[in-house]
């Protein structure tokens, strides 16, 4: 499912990725990643190729095909001599706006059913991408909102690198959908010991009262 340099080989995945826009290229470029530091921090030698593509470009701008896990006969503590009649890999994928999720679930099921015709196909779910544009009528007023509580200009990052169902505000609803985090950086997320200090927790709230004070001081944008 993907060549050497690390491109997803399904045949039209990469067909509907758009490319950033002028707003979104100069967000990126002032987000302040350190690819050596997050080598160090995540503890591996190398990340995966592409390995000249920036980091805020693989977070935020290409699709991503990851292996989560493989397994197939017996492989737990000591020995046993086994013939294995089965094996599985576990699969995910990152679209961005563009793709479709059961489009290119369908373009997946090909690429097995082309590879591999005796595997089963099992999809277990998904939701489409989402994103608000920067020039949203809304989107300076969070801004504002921001730098009113916190002191200083937020850090603008046009698509989260992660899965949240903002497709539902955006797609369905047609309500622009923005996210401003509040946790410390050592959050942890997910994990056993998520935290969040008690600081900025106060901060959040007064964040939130800030950018709920700009909406609601806005014209009508819709002039309704």
């Amino acid at each position: 499912m993907k060549s050497a340099r690390g491109e997803i080989t399904i045949n039209g995945f990469y067909d509907d990725v758009r490319s950033p826009t002028l707003l979104e290229r100069k967000a990126l470029a002032a987000l302040p990643y350190d690819p050596a530091g997050i080598r160090e921090e995540l503890d591996v030698a190398r990340l995966d190729t592409p390995r000249d593509r920036p980091i805020a470009d693989r977070l935020a701008v290409w699709p991503t095909q990851t292996i989560n896990g493989l397994h197939g006969g017996y492989a737990r503590e000591g020995t046993k001599t086994v013939l294995p009649c089965e094996a599985m890999a576990k699969c995910d994928m990152r679209l961005v706006v563009g793709q479709i999720r059961d489009d290119a679930l369908a373009k997946v099921e090909a690429h097995v059913r082309k590879h591999a015709p005796n595997a089963e196909f099992v999809p277990l779910g998904g939701m489409d991408p989402s994103k608000t544009p920067l020039d949203s009528p809304f989107a300076d007023p969070v801004r504002r909102g921001m730098v009113e509580a916190q002191g200083e200009d937020p850090l603008i990052v046009p698509t989260l690198g992660g899965g949240l169902p903002d497709y539902v505000f955006t797609k369905i609803l047609g309500i622009p959908a923005f996210g401003a985090p509040y946790a410390n950086r050592d959050e942890a997320n997910h994990a056993p010991n998520e935290n969040l200090d008690v600081e900025r927790f106060f901060a959040g709230i007064r964040t939130g009262v800030a950018i709920l004070s700009q909406l609601g001081a806005m014209a009508n944008p819709h002039g309704a």
